[in-house]
C-alpha cells in the first residue's frame, strides 16, 4: 500500500513539474503561438534546414518588438523597440534600421562582417525546447575573443553548459542578464530555446 502511495505521489509531482514546465521558463504553448504567426507550421519541412528554421523565427520575433515610450529617462533609448520586459530590445533595434553602430571609434577601419553560423544545442530536459545559438547577431556586436576561449572552447561538447550555472552568471550569463536581454519574463526564455523537441532536425538524447 505504502509503495502504491508512493508510486501516485510521484506521479502526481511529474505531472506537475511538467505543467510547470510548459507554462513557465520553456514556455512552449503561449509563447510560441504568441511569437509565431499561427499560420507558420509549427513543425519544420524536411526540405528546411537549421539556418533557414532560424532566419524565420528571428525575423518574426524582431518584428514584434514594439515602441513602448515613458520605459526610460534616457531619451534616445526611449525610441527604441522594447522587449516584454521593457528593456531596449537591441536585436530588433539593429534588425528593424533604428541604430547602425559603428564598429570603431576611430575613422576609415573596416568593419567586421559579422559570422553567420548557427549552433544547435540540446536543452536537457524533455520538455524544454532546443537552442539555436546564432553567432550573427553576437560576433555583430562583439568580436570573437570576448567569448573564445575564456568563456566557451570553440570545440563541439567541450563545454558543459547548464542553466544552472548561466544563471549564477556563467557561460550566457557573463552578459545576458546584465548587458544583454534577461531571462525573465518567460517571452525571453524563447528568444533561445525556440525549437520543440523532435523538430530540430538533428539527432536529440533528451527527449
Amino acid at each position: 500500500m505504502r509503495k502504491s502511495l508512493n508510486d501516485t505521489a510521484r506521479l502526481l509531482f511529474f505531472a506537475l513539474f511538467c505543467a510547470a514546465l510548459l507554462t513557465g521558463c520553456g514556455g512552449m504553448a503561449e509563447d510560441f503561438d504568441t511569437l509565431v504567426n499561427a499560420d507558420m507550421p509549427k513543425k519544420v519541412d524536411e526540405k528546411v534546414n537549421l539556418d533557414d528554421y532560424y532566419e524565420k523565427f528571428y525575423k518574426e520575433v524582431s518584428m514584434r518588438s514594439h515602441i513602448k515610450e515613458g520605459t526610460s529617462d534616457i531619451k534616445a533609448l526611449d525610441s527604441l523597440p522594447k522587449d516584454p520586459s521593457g528593456n531596449v530590445n537591441w536585436t530588433a533595434a539593429v534588425v528593424n534600421g533604428y541604430i547602425n553602430p559603428r564598429g570603431s571609434l576611430e575613422p576609415g577601419v573596416p568593419e567586421d562582417q559579422p559570422l553567420n553560423l548557427n549552433i544547435f544545442l540540446e536543452a536537457k530536459v524533455p520538455l524544454m525546447a532546443n537552442v539555436i545559438f546564432p553567432h550573427s547577431i553576437h560576433t555583430y556586436w562583439l568580436s570573437c575573443n570576448n567569448c573564445h576561449p575564456k568563456i566557451f572552447i570553440p570545440e563541439a561538447g567541450a563545454n558543459p553548459i547548464s542553466m544552472d550555472e548561466i544563471f549564477k552568471g556563467q557561460w550566457c550569463g557573463r552578459c545576458h542578464g546584465k548587458v544583454a536581454f534577461t531571462f525573465w519574463p518567460r517571452e525571453n526564455c524563447v528568444r533561445c530555446h525556440i525549437i520543440l523537441k523532435g523538430q530540430s532536425l538533428e539527432r536529440e538524447t533528451f527527449k
